[in-house]
């Protein structure tokens, strides 16, 4: 079973645009997807009430396939997880540069 989490993350209030701006982050497994969103609402709206309307509408982004920053967590292969130097290793051994030194 996969682990769902949201969070609001660099809230901020454009006064020029009159605008609350964030960055919408959903946690589902091993993937995360942020996206960047605003909406127009007076300065004086609450945390709870922003937030919840930012959520909505990045979920309509994501929903609609505009939410486009994805990172991934390692790869996770028969019960462990594959780590940087272990992909690394494995395309040196494929494209035969095993004995290339490491870089300084």
């Amino acid at each position: 079973m996969s682990s769902y989490q949201t969070e609001v993350q660099n809230l901020n209030y454009n006064a020029a645009t009159r605008c609350f701006e964030a960055l919408v982050v959903f946690h589902e497994g091993h993937e995360t997807r942020k996206v960047p969103i605003s909406t127009p609402l007076p300065i004086a709206t609450d945390f709870e009430a922003v937030s919840t309307v930012l959520v909505a509408r990045a979920k309509a982004h994501r929903s609609k396939g505009r939410a486009r920053l994805v990172s991934r967590s390692p790869i996770q292969k028969s019960g462990r997880l594959i780590h940087i130097n272990d992909m690394i290793r494995q395309l040196k051994d494929t494209m035969g540069l095993k004995d290339m030194p490491a870089a300084a």
